[in-house]
C-alpha cells in the first residue's frame, strides 16, 4: 500500500472537487467514454468471460479510470491520484499467498487462475447478516463445524445484552467486541479453537470496529475487514482503521460492496468501475487480498441478476488474468434456505466464480443478507457442493451451466424476479445438537438429484 504520510498528503493536497460533481459527471462520464471505447458490452448469454482479450480490455479500461479520476477522500473532497508506475509497482509486489488461523486450524489462500482444479477455500458465515444475540453462538457452531469451512466470518447480532445498539455510541463498541467473543465461543464448540476470523460487522466507526482487537476477540490470526466506500471513494474513518491494523499486528482484509445501476452505472460500467475499485484497495487499505459480493442492484436490493455476474466475473477474472492480486467472492444469494432457488442460485454465483479464478468464496450468504436468523452450516455445506462442480471447468462450459441456472430462477428477469422465502435457522436446526432437520437434509439431496440432471457433476448424495 501507499505509505499513510503520503496518502494523507494527497489527501489534503489533492485536486479540489465536489462530491455530486464527481459522482454525477467525473466518473459517469468517463465510465461511459471507456466501455465504448474498449467496446465493451452486456451479453446476457455470455455472463462468465471467455475471451482473453475482452479480460485484459476491462483490466485496462479499469487502469485508465484510475488514472483519469482518482479515488475521492470524501473527508477531504479532494481526488487522490497514482501514476500508472506506481499502480503497477504494488500490484507486482502483491505476496500471492497468505495465511490466517492458528495450529490444526492454519489455512493458506493462493492463486488459483482459470478453469483450475485446486478448490477455493471456504469462508463460512453469515457475512454481517443479523442473528438474534440467544442463537448467535449455536448458529455460528453450525457453520464453523462444517469440515468445508476454513475461516468464519461474523455476523451482526441485532442486540448487545438485549438492548438496540446505536452507531457512535459506547453501546457500537461493546457491540463489537462482545461479537468477536462470541464467535471465539462458536469456534472453540466447534472443535477448531484455531479458525480465522474476519470482522467486524456490529460497529459502523472505525473506532467501534478496532475496539474487537482483543486477547478475546479478533488476533493478528484473524483478519479485520477494512471496506473502501462506494464509487471509488474513500474517507478518514476507513484510512484510520487501516492504519491501526498496521500498526498493531492485524492482518488486512479489502472489500467492496459495489451497487449495480447506481453512480458506476451498468453492467459494462460496472464491470471497469468494480475493477478499478479493487485494484485501488492495494494502494490504499494494505491487505493481500478482496472481498468482493455480487453486485447489489439499485431498485430491488437483489444480487443474483444475469448483469451483476457479468459485472463481477468479469473483474475478477480482469484481476486474475493480470496480476498477483487475490480475489474472494461472496456468494450471496436472494432466496431463503431450504428452497429450490436458494440451491440454484449459489450454484451460478459459485460457478461464475470458481471459473473466473476466485481464491476463496464467502458464504452462502441467503436472503440477501437482510432477514434475521436465515442462516446456517448448510449454506456452506451447499456451497461446497458447488465449488467442487465447478472446479477444473473450462470458461465455455462453466458459463453454459451459469446462464442455464440464472434462467432456471428468473435472474435475468429483474422486473418479475422475486426471491423464494426461507426458513429460520431455529426452525431447520435440531438446537441442542446443532445439526439440520431432516426437512432440511431431504430437500438438499432432493435438489441434488435435480443438479445432476443437469448434468453438473456431484461427488456425493
Amino acid at each position: 500500500m501507499l505509505d499513510t504520510w503520503e496518502l494523507y498528503i494527497r489527501s489534503i493536497e489533492g485536486k479540489q472537487a465536489d462530491e455530486t460533481e464527481f459522482s454525477n459527471m467525473i466518473l459517469p462520464t468517463r465510465l461511459y467514454e471507456l466501455a465504448e471505447e474498449y467496446d465493451i458490452s452486456f451479453n446476457p448469454d455470455e455472463i462468465v468471460p471467455t475471451d482473453p482479450s475482452e479480460i485484459k480490455d476491462v483490466y485496462n479500461a479499469a487502469i485508465d479510470l484510475l488514472l483519469d479520476v482518482g479515488i475521492y477522500n470524501d473527508s477531504t473532497g479532494r481526488i487522490i491520484t497514482f501514476d500508472e508506475k506506481e499502480i503497477k509497482h504494488h500490484l507486482k509486489n502483491l505476496p500471492g499467498t497468505y495465511t490466517t488461523g492458528a495450529d490444526q486450524d492454519k489455512c493458506t489462500i493462493s492463486k488459483r487462475g482459470f478453469e483450475s482444479k485446486k478448490l477455493p477455500p471456504i469462508i463460512g458465515g453469515p457475512c454481517g447478516a443479523p442473528i438474534s444475540e440467544d442463537i448467535y453462538v449455536p448458529l455460528m457452531q453450525s457453520i464453523a463445524k462444517e469440515p468445508c469451512v476454513e475461516g468464519l466470518h461474523t455476523a451482526t447480532p441485532e442486540t448487545v445484552y438485549g438492548f438496540e445498539v446505536r452507531s457512535n455510541t459506547p453501546a457500537e463498541m461493546i457491540a463489537a467486541r462482545k461479537e468477536l467473543i462470541m464467535t471465539r465461543e462458536a469456534i472453540r464448540r466447534a472443535g477448531k479453537p484455531g479458525l480465522s476470523i474476519i470482522g467486524t460487522m456490529s460497529g459502523t466507526t472505525s473506532e467501534a470496529q478496532c475496539f474487537a482487537h482483543s486477547s478475546d476477540g479478533l488476533r493478528p490470526t484473524d483478519r479485520m475487514l477494512v471496506s473502501l466506500l462506494n464509487d471509488l471513494k474513500i474517507d478518514w474513518d476507513v484510512i484510520k482503521k487501516s492504519m491501526y491494523c498496521e500498526y498493531n499486528g492485524i492482518g488486512i482484509t479489502n472489500c467492496m460492496a459495489p451497487v449495480l445501476g447506481g453512480y458506476l452505472g451498468g453492467p459494462e460500467t460496472t464491470a471497469i468501475g468494480l475493477t478499478a475499485e479493487i485494484i485501488s484497495s492495494f494502494l490504499l487499505l494494505g491487505g493481500p487480498t478482496i472481498n468482493v459480493t455480487p453486485p447489489f442492484d439499485v431498485v430491488t436490493g437483489h444480487q443474483v441478476f444475469n448483469e451483476g455476474f457479468f459485472a463481477l466475473s468479469r473483474a475478477t477474472a480482469a484481476i486474475t488474468q493480470n496480476t498477483n492480486a487475490l480475489v474472494q467472492d461472496y456468494c450471496g444469494v436472494s432466496s431463503g434456505m431450504c428452497t429450490d432457488n436458494m440451491i440454484y442460485e449459489t450454484f451460478a454465483v459459485a460457478g461464475s466464480s470458481v471459473a473466473t479464478g476466485s481464491d476463496a468464496i464467502l458464504g452462502a450468504i441467503t436472503s440477501d443478507a437482510i432477514r434475521q436468523d436465515e442462516y446456517s452450516g448448510m449454506n456452506s455445506r451447499i456451497l461446497d457442493a458447488a465449488r467442487r462442480s465447478f472446479a477444473g471447468m473450462g470458461l465455455e462450459e462453466a458459463n453454459e451451466f451459469v446462464v442455464k441456472l440464472i434462467e432456471l430462477y428468473g435472474g435475468n428477469e429483474p422486473s418479475t424476479f422475486k426471491p423464494q422465502q426461507g426458513k429460520t435457522f431455529q426452525e431447520l436446526y435440531d438446537l441442542k445438537t446443532i445439526t439440520p432437520t431432516k426437512e432440511f437434509t431431504d430437500h438438499w439431496a432432493k435438489m441434488q438429484k435435480k443438479i445432476s440432471e443437469m448434468g453438473l457433476e456431484l461427488e456425493e448424495f
